[in-house]
């Protein structure tokens, strides 16, 4: 779990050490990173260490606590300030409070003050890093030119420059937890297994470099974005980055993986050929067309999104021999590495399914059901929405056809499975919104979302609003 950072400034030097080392900071979230014994030097540090909390004593040799509580409000980045005083110097405390202080705690020291005080600095630090980490997403979601000076206030507060001079990097790793916890770069939750780190282009090179030898265990792909130079290309920088990211769907291996520009036009005939032979029903030429596209998807600058887009067409054109074949159909990469391991596994299934039809194979026997077996398959989608649930699961549980329980569902509910999955998620989150105070990020993850980016894209799709616009508008 992060600390918040702290630093302690104090004239005396036994005042300082008595601070470290008579509180258990790690056990109420922080952690001491530095100590300065007069105000100018403490100054210099705070812009360059940029802790979360400043203890600093009221009276000091060249620079007094009140001025330095001063001059650090005026920085883009702004610690607590927490002032330590005896009780003689209790007027300058209640002056402190008023320049901008949060809290103070008089000399000696009281364990229990101490405990109590760093447990509210921990809750503010909290909400306010929430706050924050979910308006810069929402930002970068909504990249556009009235958003980008938004964007780069945000960055610039958090020590990220960009300007001709200096370029940004951006790195989306795929995996379980942080792996990267250490490192120093704006580290934002982007998903249930996505983490998006923003640094200096110079820094991220050098991370890539150190990568290069041994991924951290875990990590299944790092999407790494190009030179950013404008605030306006972040978005789509982050875009590739986060596809990238997905890259293992493609290679079937971890690593990390850059945006190489690959021409598309032989994938495009050869998605032509393949709704021909469909539609000649020629088992043999479609069988080498996959060996085709395989060995296509095998070369570098294809992405998930290609695969998905394969996908896609496969089955449209399927949709001639059987009209069921439309209710596979996947709205985005997401759902469809839900669906499959890897894109083998995704071409394997294609060719099955293709072939089945052609020979008019049926894949399952036809079993007969009523509507209280549709039922019971309901309560199950409503009981474990937040989980991965496709029409191939729930056939392989149920012992249904297919095609059927596609029929099934637009006939007891009115509409397809995949569009009632959807609506169903976003009621849901549409509930948390307002009844609770969980970040987006979180409520996406609730509702069965790995993505925050694609979440909001079908959150406003289905409401017309942005998750956080529609908590506003029901807030008012």
């Amino acid at each position: 779990m992060d600390r918040y950072s702290v630093f302690i400034v104090d004239d005396e030097s036994w005042v300082v050490e008595s601070l470290k080392v008579s509180v258990d900071w790690k056990q109420y979230g922080f952690e001491v990173v530095g100590e300065a014994y007069n105000g100018l030097e403490a100054l210099q540090s705070i812009r360059d260490m940029k802790p979360d909390v400043v203890f600093t004593d009221i009276r000091m040799p060249g620079m007094s606590g009140l001025e330095l509580i001063k001059k650090g409000s005026e920085l883009h980045y702004l610690p607590k300030f927490v002032v330590v005083s005896g009780y003689a110097e209790f007027a300058y405390a209640q002056r402190a409070l008023n320049y901008g202080a949060t809290a103070y705690c008089l000399k000696p020291y009281d364990d229990e003050e101490i405990a109590n005080l760093l447990k509210k600095l921990k809750k503010t630090l909290n909400m306010e890093r929430d706050r924050s980490e979910t308006q810069l997403i929402q930002l970068l979601a909504d990249n556009n030119e009235d958003s980008i000076e938004k964007i780069k206030e945000a960055l610039e507060i958090r020590g990220l420059h960009i300007d001709s001079g200096q370029a940004a990097g951006l790195m989306v790793c795929t995996s379980e937890g942080d792996p990267f916890v250490h490192l120093d770069a704006i580290r934002i939750r982007i998903g249930k297994s996505k983490m998006l780190y923003m640094m200096a282009y110079d820094q991220l090179e050098v991370v890539m470099s150190e990568l290069e030898t041994h991924l951290p265990d875990g990590v299944r792909g790092i999407g790494v974005s190009g030179k950013i130079y404008d605030y306006l290309i972040i978005s789509k920088e982050l875009e590739h980055a986060t596809l990238l990211s997905n890259q293992y769907f493609m290679t079937g291996h971890a690593g990390i993986y850059r945006w190489i520009p690959a021409s598309r036009g032989v994938l495009k005939e050869t998605f032509k050929k393949i709704g021909t032979a469909i539609t000649n029903q020629d088992h043999t030429a479609l069988g080498q067309l996959s060996d085709e596209v395989s060995m296509l998807f095998q070369q570098e600058g294809y992405t998930v999104k290609d695969a998905l887009r394969f996908y896609n067409v496969t089955l449209s054109f399927l949709y001639l021999l059987d009209e069921d074949q439309q209710e596979q159909m996947v709205m985005s990469y997401e759902q469809l590495m839900d669906h499959f391991e890897n894109v083998t596994d995704m071409n394997a299934y294609l060719r099955s399914l293709s072939m089945k039809l052609i020979r008019r194979l049926p894949e399952y026997e036809m079993r007969e059901t009523t509507n209280e077996t549709f039922m019971s398959i309901l309560q199950y989608v409503h009981e474990n929405y937040r989980s991965t649930i496709t029409i191939q699961s729930l056939t392989q549980k149920y012992y249904i056809n297919p095609n059927y329980l596609s029929q099934l569902f637009k006939k007891e509910v009115g509409e397809t499975f995949t569009s009632y999955m959807t609506r169903l998620r976003i009621t849901n989150a549409c509930n948390l919104l307002e009844q609770t105070r969980l970040r987006v990020t979180e409520i996406a993850e609730k509702v069965g979302y790995q993505d925050y980016f694609y979440f909001t894209r079908m959150f406003k799709k289905i409401t017309g609003h942005t998750p956080t616009q529609f908590r506003e508008q029901k807030a008012k």
